[in-house]
């Protein structure tokens, strides 16, 4: 049995193929989490990175499934103890959203991943954080493909969706999926685990899809 992956690389599974069965569900929908706070001006109680009252490293998961059970914008609450996780919807519409993942020995939140309505664009992601430093391709349909821009200071990988992959990464490419991750485990836990590429700006996807990784594993899974 493989050892288990490490909390980014199921995030980034959950993230993108959560609720699929047959065909993936789009990554861009108007029916995901109608939400733009990742762009709006920074809330003094909940700086990046922080969702809904919810921080990871410092909120504790019971904290965070009373925050979410109590946020009118969500509905279907489903909570799992061991290992500590929950999933819900979307007021309204219904749809899943969001997930959150937590420590099971300290039990503080990990991260937490939403799927948003494709309101946002990635040039308000850098014109509010600046210029990502990593950043990787996703494959993810014939029709689709996402592409994640990471700041590990900030504790924050933002996924577009430029369209397929005859399209290009540019300022307008909306964002569909964030995940916000205690940015103080990123050495330890997240950048030993996966393949990353540099940001070099706006250009055509596929560069990206054949660009060569300036970050490699450094953890060897075994059987």
């Amino acid at each position: 049995m493989k050892k288990a992956y490490v909390l980014i690389t199921a995030l980034i599974i959950l993230a993108i193929f959560a609720a699929a069965c047959g065909t993936p569900p789009p990554l861009k929908s108007d029916k995901y989490l109608s939400d733009v706070s990742l762009v709006a001006t920074e809330d003094a109680s909940c700086g990046t990175p922080c969702f809904h009252g919810i921080i990871p490293g410092q909120t504790t998961y019971n904290d965070a499934v009373t925050k979410i059970k109590g946020d009118t914008a969500f509905t279907s609450v489903q909570t799992n103890d061991s290992p500590p996780s929950a999933g819900w919807s979307v007021s309204g519409s219904g749809e899943a959203c969001c997930q959150l993942t937590a420590d099971q020995t300290n039990g503080k939140v990990d991260a937490v991943v939403a799927k948003v309505t494709p309101k946002m664009t990635l040039q308000q992601v850098i014109d509010k954080y600046g210029q990502p430093k990593y950043t990787f391709p996703v494959d993810y349909t014939s029709d689709e493909v996402a592409i994640a821009v990471i700041y590990p200071d900030k504790g924050l990988v933002v996924w577009v969706s430029p369209g397929d992959a005859n399209s290009s990464v540019s300022a307008t490419s909306p964002v569909v999926i964030i995940l916000y991750f205690d940015p103080a485990q990123w050495t330890t836990k997240y950048l030993p685990t996966g393949e990353l590429l540099a940001w070099t700006g706006f250009q055509p996807y596929k560069n990206y899809q054949s660009a060569t990784p300036v970050i490699t594993p450094a953890i060897t899974r075994t059987p």
